[in-house]
């Protein structure tokens, strides 16, 4: 039996290529479409990313301006520091009148004072760097020294020219001087005969350093308190 195909001859085959073609046409646009939502996701990540380095630069900004900040402060009060420091070196614990006193109290009978010289001298003292250890090898890494800290100080020196008239005399100006509570040391300068009016006597320099620690006022203090402590008990009728 002989089957009769009234179908085109190219039917088939056309049939076929266009189903193909429409397979193609929508893998096409799902690749496109995976394309662009892949690009709107990526350019979303980025915006993200891009907002997160902004706000970790912004951070990073903000934290330098605070660093430079604690810098400044920092170096405004080490300059106020060694300011307070200059400024309380350079006021006078020991009065003068406070000072000429104790010369004078201190001067023994058939002694007097020429003259009577205040300086101020301020020594600053660099510490010497640490000796490192012996190294035992090439590779032996070792810290850091630091730099070595200068620490300085304020020195009052009291020159005295004055006129004895024996050494013995000086000798006991030199003593009396030393027991004082303010002076640290008394040194003696010279000690030379001298005609003054026909007169022979010993003329002298004496150099004192007095002590920086020690307050005129703690000083003076307690001779105040002892004296009106002996003053109060003074029995009645009496007079001192």
């Amino acid at each position: 039996m002989s089957t009769i195909n009234l179908l085109p001859e190219n039917y088939l085959q056309r049939r076929f290529q266009s189903r193909a073609n429409v397979i193609c046409l929508i893998l096409f646009v799902v690749v496109i479409a995976g394309v662009i939502y892949t690009t709107a996701v990526s350019k979303r990540s980025i915006a993200r990313t891009l907002a997160i380095r902004d706000r970790v630069n912004a951070s990073y900004t903000e934290a330098a301006k605070l660093i430079s900040q604690m810098h400044k402060l920092e170096a405004q009060k080490v300059e106020m520091l060694r300011k307070a420091e200059l400024t309380a070196s350079l006021v006078e614990r020991v009065p003068r009148s406070t000072l000429l006193a104790v010369v004078t109290n201190a001067l023994p009978d058939g002694t007097s004072l020429q003259t009577l010289g205040l300086q101020t001298q301020r020594i600053i003292r660099r510490a010497e760097p640490a000796e490192g250890g012996k190294q035992t090898g090439s590779k032996l890494k070792t810290k850091p020294r630091k730099p070595p800290s200068a620490s300085d100080h304020t020195t009052v020196f009291l020159e005295i020219t004055g006129l004895a008239a024996t050494d013995i005399q000086v000798a006991r100006f030199i003593a009396n001087l030393a027991r004082n509570p303010l002076t640290d040391s008394v040194d003696l300068v010279y000690s030379e005969q001298k005609k003054v009016k026909d007169v022979t006597v010993r003329e002298f320099q004496i150099k004192t350093v007095l002590k920086g620690e020690v307050d005129a006022i703690e000083f003076v203090r307690p001779a105040d308190t002892d004296r009106r402590e002996g003053q109060a008990h003074v029995p009645d009728g009496e007079m001192l």
